[in-house]
């Protein structure tokens, strides 16, 4: 009987590269699924930020512009009519429930966020609210076709998620 010159199979070196190659491809997979799993929630956080800033937005606009305006927003605060408050003395002290102009809201900082009637906003508790009003600049303010400094302000909310980095949204409100 005659023996096989040569017999069927893999060389041990075959076998070697065939694994470090397989383990290189497999690395490469569960680190890019890896990756993914870590963000796949981004954009669900993305929208709830977005959700929990307009909120805030809303709740601001809906007020008057300015401490001096008078109900209904006519005639609206100017250098020729009563004048509008000084940018440093925007938030008066007044508790947030007795928030009823624009400028009120300066500097608030809610962790965790609040509803307009003081109690939490209990799906948001461990993000962070914060809110700036200024008067618009110059250019703003010509970009916008007004004429007086205190025609515009500008209110920027910061929300801050947990583990994520803030997220800025602002709005200009008109003198109106």
């Amino acid at each position: 009987m005659a023996v096989a010159k040569y017999a069927a199979g893999f060389t041990l070196v075959e076998l070697v590269l065939t694994i470090v190659i397989i383990s290189i491809a497999g690395v490469s997979i569960f680190a890019a699924l890896s990756f993914n799993l870590r963000h796949q929630s981004d954009g669900m956080e993305y929208a709830r930020t977005s959700a929990l800033a307009q909120a805030y937005l809303e709740e601001i606009m809906a007020k008057k512009y300015d401490e001096t305006t008078p109900l209904g927003g006519v005639p609206p605060c100017s250098a020729s009519t009563t004048a509008c408050s000084a940018s440093g003395s925007f938030n008066d002290g007044e508790a947030r429930a007795q928030f009823d102009d624009v400028d009120d809201y300066d500097g608030l900082d809610d962790l965790p966020p609040l509803h307009v009637d003081g109690s939490v906003r209990y799906e948001y508790e461990r993000f962070r609210v914060q809110v700036s009003v200024n008067y618009a600049t110059t250019a703003q303010i010509a970009a916008l076709g007004l004429a007086g400094a205190t025609d515009a302000k500008v209110v920027v909310v910061t929300v801050t998620p947990p583990a994520a980095s803030p997220t800025s949204f602002a709005v200009t409100r008109t003198n109106f």
